[in-house]
């Protein structure tokens, strides 16, 4: 066995006694592994509120030539508002300029949500928010938001798919507002008003009707009088 075989060995075996237990190296982060983060201020609101939540890309230093997102929500529960009523459709608010949209579609039937992009220049690292999305509550119950990752993709200079993970959000709705309680109230109060002056109505023609009975009746009466004499 030549010295450079013997040198090997020995460097590859456990010098004993081992006391071990054995640990292995720490890791370090693999470069390239982008996340999608969905954030919020808060994650309670009530029927008829609103919140806004965040979208954000952390590409890992990988520079990002473009991206694909899919994010779902329960459609009973929460709707998206409208970004831009000038187009037609519901959009969410695309905020990062350094990407052209080529998607910007919202479906609050199903509760799905599609943006895609692509860098206006040469791709960089991207780690930023590049979108946020508003819903309003519909009626009370828990949703959650989450990004499909199956569905989504960040595609780096070199057309390879980096998106490693993506995070989710529980929003959770409670009870009905006071500006929605104000409404509700505004929107019964011709219904009430209604009731009240066809009750009144009622009590008038009811009094002339009895009335007009007295009346004939005394006519009458009189008239049989007159027949007598």
């Amino acid at each position: 066995m030549s010295k450079l075989v013997e040198d090997v060995i020995a460097q590859s075996e456990p010098t004993f006694p081992y006391d071990g237990p054995f640990e292995e190296p720490d890791q370090p982060p693999t470069a390239g592994e982008a996340i999608v983060r969905l954030s919020t201020s808060t994650s309670s609101l009530e029927i008829g509120s609103s919140v806004t939540c965040d979208l954000r890309i952390e590409s890992n230093n990988e520079e990002v030539e473009s991206y694909t997102l899919v994010i779902s929500f329960d459609a009973s529960v929460l709707e998206v508002v409208d970004a831009d009523l000038t187009q037609t459709g519901t959009q969410i608010n695309l905020t990062d300029d350094f990407f052209e949209t080529q998607t910007n579609s919202v479906d609050n039937t199903s509760g799905t949500i599609q943006i895609s992009a692509f860098a206006s220049g040469t791709p960089q690292s991207v780690n930023r928010n590049v979108a946020q999305i508003t819903f309003r509550a519909k009626r009370t119950g828990t949703s959650v938001v989450s990004v499909n990752r199956s569905a989504s993709e960040v595609i780096n200079d070199e057309d390879t798919d980096i998106l490693a993970s993506t995070t989710s959000l529980n929003l959770t709705v409670t009870g009905v507002s006071e500006q929605e309680e104000e409404q509700q109230e505004e929107e019964q109060l011709p219904v009430s008003g209604i009731s009240d002056t066809l009750a009144t109505l009622g009590g008038i023609l009811s009094g002339l009707l009895m009335l007009y009975v007295g009346i004939k009746s005394f006519i009458e009466r009189k008239k049989g009088e007159e027949i007598e004499i």
